[in-house]
């Protein structure tokens, strides 16, 4: 009996950045989180490209993408907003933790 299994990469919270995609990869998970508050973000700069509406159905990747790049973030800037999505993101699971 022959089994396939399918592998997919994925990217975890904890892991660096290489760039605007995935920068844009980790917004939308921030922003489609059940947890996810706006008002609740405590970076000013992240603040600035996230949307004011979240969930599930979300789906401003392009937009974001093309605000980032039009942005022209250094590295230094693109690390700074990946260490706040990751805790942002730790916080939405703490929010629905409880």
């Amino acid at each position: 009996m022959s089994m396939y299994y399918s592998v997919t990469k994925t990217q975890k919270a904890d892991q660096p950045l290489n760039g605007i995609d995935e920068l844009v990869g980790r917004i939308r998970q921030l922003v489609r989180h059940r947890g996810y508050e706006r008002d609740k973000i405590v970076s000013a700069m992240l603040r600035r490209y996230l949307p004011n509406m979240g969930g599930a159905g979300w789906n401003g990747e392009a937009s974001l993408r093309q605000v980032l790049t039009q942005a022209k973030l250094d590295q230094k800037s693109i690390d700074h907003l990946s260490a706040n999505v990751v805790g942002e993101i730790h916080m939405a699971h703490e929010r629905l933790a409880g």
